[in-house]
């Protein structure tokens, strides 16, 4: 007896033999949709008489978390800046994460950065050590941050420009309460490194 199985299905007993294989996987697929001819008889659950859902209370974040969040929204906000290669857009990305006075010259940066033809890759990795707050609507980040996975490179050939920062940055970025938010107004990097 010959049992060579034929899978292409050009020959005849390949397209025989792969009939009744279809007509059994439309039929399970069939049963598992549920296209039988008889409603299924199912219990249901008898209603409860009285329903009390408890009052749920919304935390409200902490000042560190909302420091925290403008922070790393920053950082964010300045990549997708650079990468519209529009003034005008910039400014309103950037607008809500500094002080007004600041985004000209994050803009002329950034120009800058355009006229060379480059774009920004990557993201920093942020190791917050320490938020310290004080009750003047000042703060500061103190990051170990991994600059390493980003950097510049030319548009046109993907080359990398320039070294691409250190694994740990010990860098200090100052922040201050403006009209509810939390805006950064400056960045300090420390001669030394950390770890985390």
């Amino acid at each position: 007896m010959h049992t060579d199985t034929v899978i292409s299905g050009r020959g005849r007993r390949g397209r025989r033999s792969g009939l009744p294989a279809a007509f059994f996987f439309a039929g399970l697929l069939a049963v598992l949709l549920g296209c039988g001819t008889q409603a299924a008889n199912v219990a249901l659950l008898n209603k409860p008489g009285h329903v009390r859902v408890d009052r749920v209370t919304v935390a409200r974040p902490s000042a560190r978390e909302l420091v925290i969040a403008a922070y790393e929204s920053y950082w964010r906000a300045t990549n997708e800046a650079l990468a519209s290669r529009d003034a005008a857009r910039a400014r309103a990305i950037i607008a809500g994460h500094v002080p007004a006075r600041a985004v000209p010259s994050l803009v002329r940066g950034m120009r800058a950065i355009w006229r060379r033809d480059e774009i920004g890759y990557g993201s920093p990795v942020f190791h917050i050590m320490s938020v310290t707050i004080t009750g003047r609507g000042r703060a500061a980040v103190h990051d170990c941050v991994d600059l390493s996975r980003m950097g510049f490179a030319n548009q046109q050939t993907g080359q990398v420009v320039g070294a691409p920062g250190s694994s740990h940055d010990f860098l200090i970025t100052t922040l201050a309460l403006e009209h509810g938010r939390w805006l950064i107004t400056g960045a300090i990097p420390v001669g030394q490194t950390c770890a985390y």
